[in-house]
């Protein structure tokens, strides 16, 4: 029986069974090839930072990421006025920036026992795979998110009237006219054609659903499109896309003699805001029952691993504005059934 990468992760796996096929005949590298492709492809669609990033140019793969960041001209009228003919105007020298960032390393893994693989058949354990690589993305998303939340010199605009994120009151949740600060501040950055991001909590947009100043047309437009929801994205408006994922990690603040609260940070971002790298460093490891020796003497156990070396870094911080506000639900993910 023939296998080719065309198959899915549960199809190989069970060839691989039933055929006998040892790690002699290459079964190892067959199985890690279909369940990197099985990885990638149910990973990618649950990941909204990641997929917005500005590609690094290079990755020394363990040690630097590089991008290339272009700063903006801005050469006045008067300064491009051409006096008369012949004249020429003076030069206005445009300055490119290298910015490197040290990539982490990220990873995980899972064990299979032998009892699991006789007891469940192969599909879970193919099932199994496909779980591994969207944890993988919101893990990739929350790293990216955790490099703009340290980054200072990002802009952020609270909720209400609040003027720290300790004076976020319940009654400051997000809002229509939130959003259209956020976009103006980014269209002051220099004109482009482009539709600028803004990525939500499903609790944050909830409330800007549900907002007074989210006028009626809006609404209808939102909850049309709704149905439609795919990879994260929801509806356009004006001149920015909104996506909604699960992935945006909410805050937990504690305000010196108050109660805890939990708040959302939504993020507007226009193209060169932050720079990802790719994942050409990911491996993805199979380790065989019995390859651990005279740990596992009986052929016990089986491991199935990933990791990769990534990076992040903020290339322009005006392109790139982060909203917080409470919100009137507060949803989480259920891990434990």
């Amino acid at each position: 029986m023939a296998i080719t990468q065309t198959w899915t992760a549960a199809d190989a796996l069970w060839a691989i069974a039933v055929n006998a096929i040892d790690d002699a005949n290459n079964s190892q590298s067959v199985l890690v090839t279909l369940l990197r492709n099985s990885f990638l492809k149910n990973g990618e669609p649950s990941t909204v930072f990641m997929r917005f990033g500005q590609p690094a140019v290079s990755q020394d793969w363990y040690k630097s990421v590089t991008w290339p960041r272009l700063n903006p001209m801005k050469t006045t009228l008067s300064q491009a006025m051409i006096a008369h003919e012949g004249n020429t105007p003076d030069p206005h020298d445009n300055t490119i920036t290298t910015i490197v960032a040290e990539p982490v390393q990220l990873g995980d893994w899972t064990m299979i026992t032998d009892l699991l693989n006789m007891e469940t058949l192969l599909p879970i354990i193919a099932a199994q795979w496909e779980e591994m690589g969207n944890n993988a993305w919101r893990i990739i998303d929350e790293y990216i998110q955790s490099v703009l939340e340290a980054d200072a010199s990002i802009g952020e605009i609270l909720a209400g009237t609040a003027a720290t994120r300790d004076a976020l009151t319940a009654a400051d949740t997000m809002d229509f006219d939130l959003v259209l600060k956020a976009i103006t501040f980014l269209s002051a950055q220099g004109q482009t054609g482009e539709k600028f991001k803004i990525v939500m909590h499903p609790n944050t947009f909830r409330d800007f659903c549900a907002s007074s100043s989210t006028n009626t047309w809006l609404n209808k437009l939102i909850y049309e499109d709704y149905k439609w929801i795919k990879d994260g994205y929801v509806t356009s408006m004006e001149n920015f896309d909104i996506y909604i994922s699960a992935n945006v990690k909410a805050f937990t603040i504690t305000p010196s003699g108050w109660t805890a609260f939990t708040a959302y940070p939504t993020y507007a971002f226009r193209s060169g805001a932050y720079g990802v790298s790719s994942l050409d460093t990911l491996e993805m490891i199979y380790k065989p029952y019995g390859s651990a020796g005279t740990s596992d003497p009986l052929n016990q156990r089986a491991t199935i691993w990933w990791k990769c070396a990534y990076g992040c870094a903020v290339l322009n911080p005006f392109f790139i504005v982060r909203m917080l506000s409470r919100a009137s639900t507060n949803y989480e993910w259920q891990v434990a059934l």
